[in-house]
């Protein structure tokens, strides 16, 4: 069961990055024009169906990570339960200022999503940084991209590029990670 729950992970994981990079197609990828959520204003349904399938291939590989890794944290539960939350606003609530309510939802569910998606992943590699070289250099190179977005967000506002490079980043990185530990796995049980 274990073996296909990693396929799993890894078609959804796949099947994200390929429907974020066909549903920035709609938009202009370096305008603040083009953000994800301005493109949802024009197609409400695929921006739905957009934030779905990336709450649900990226938290699909920390859960799983979580588990594998750093069983006696609990926290990524609660972690998912709110950045779910945060998903669930950002797609719900359109992001036009002449709505306020509406608006400040939104942006108060993108960015509580991103944050703590960005905290669950970064933390994992963290937590495992003496683990391997790989494990170090998905720390360093996870960092670097959640600082380089957060100063690029504050310089540029918010577009498609921005937006997106750490949501495929992750969406690469974690399906490396749990087939690089099977294959890490099978060489130990192979070694005794």
């Amino acid at each position: 069961m274990k073996k296909y729950i990693k396929y799993l992970i890894l078609s959804l994981s796949c099947a994200a990055i390929l429907y974020t990079l066909w549903y920035m197609h709609f938009g202009n990828l370096t305008d603040n024009n083009g953000a994800l959520s301005k493109t949802g204003l024009e197609h409400p349904v695929l921006f739905s169906l957009w934030g779905i399938l990336t709450y649900a291939a990226i938290y699909s590989n920390i859960l799983y990570l979580y588990k594998i890794l750093l069983r006696k944290y609990k926290f990524q539960y609660y972690m998912a339960a709110a950045a779910l939350l945060g998903i669930i606003l950002t797609v719900s609530c359109r992001f036009d200022i002449s709505f306020k309510a509406e608006y400040y939802l939104h942006c108060g569910g993108s960015l509580g999503f991103s944050i703590i998606t960005g905290v669950c992943v970064f933390l994992l590699y963290l937590n495992n940084f003496n683990r391997s070289d790989l494990f170090n250099a998905f720390t360093i190179l996870t960092g670097l991209i959640l600082i380089a977005d957060l100063i690029f967000l504050i310089i540029y506002k918010q577009n498609a590029l921005i937006e997106t490079v750490p949501v495929v980043f992750a969406l690469i990185e974690m399906p490396i990670t749990i087939f690089y530990l099977d294959k890490s796995r099978g060489k130990a049980y192979a070694a005794r």
